[in-house]
């Protein structure tokens, strides 16, 4: 396997090309409140056959209470969900994400920080113009 097939040149992208995109940003939520969505994917993105793989990271940097939990959702499976400990990292990969959530339950005042990013691949089914 070439480089050409993990990092394609820069040309016009053609069908069964791999394409990657990056989310990342910062979360700030008040504890003991519902669940915070991070990341939602469209599902009619898989109406054409399409699939992902990804993987998620998250960050807890402070707030009140020992760890939040991630949930990750993914096309006609169960979510999964784990949790962050404070002043610690988690990953996870996984195929056809569809949605991240977070939620810090574990106190009643205060407000939970950090920060998140989500690697995503997935095949080009469709040229512009098609």
């Amino acid at each position: 396997m070439g480089c050409n097939a993990c990092c394609p040149d820069d040309g016009p992208l053609q069908i069964g090309d791999l394409v990657s995109d990056e989310f990342c940003g910062n979360f700030d939520i008040p504890c003991g409140e519902e669940t915070e969505g991070l990341w939602v994917l469209d599902q009619t993105f898989f109406d054409a056959g399409a699939q992902t793989a990804g993987t998620v990271s998250v960050y807890y940097e402070g707030g009140c209470g020992e760890f939040v939990t991630v949930t990750v959702s993914r096309l006609n499976l169960p979510d999964t969900t784990f949790d962050v400990p404070l002043r610690n990292t988690r990953s996870i990969s996984a195929l056809n994400l569809t949605e991240v959530r977070i939620n810090c339950l574990n106190g009643d005042s205060g407000r939970c920080r950090g920060k998140y990013c989500l690697n995503l691949h997935y095949d080009v089914l469709v040229t512009a113009g098609v």
